[in-house]
């Protein structure tokens, strides 16, 4: 497992493809992130998942996807 999330990982917490709004959208959700060389967002496996409150038990391994449903906080 990389230690950072994917672009497809980060597609999937962001809710966007595009770098530029990736970007703006990690920043309204105050998550710490870098850039690469090319301006994509880079975020830390292990932050995102304190973050989000995954404990090792929690996740799935056979799963790629650290991200369930029932772990986000929607504001119903």
């Amino acid at each position: 497992m990389s230690l950072f999330l994917s672009k497809e990982e980060i597609a999937e917490l962001t809710g966007r493809k595009q770098r530029q709004k990736q970007v703006e959208q990690l920043t309204a959700m105050r998550i710490t992130f870098t850039l690469d060389a090319f301006g994509w967002p880079k975020v830390l496996r292990k932050s995102i998942e304190a973050e989000l409150g995954a404990s090792p038990n929690q996740r799935d391994s056979n799963n790629s996807s650290i991200f369930k449903y029932t772990e986000l906080n929607l504001g119903d």
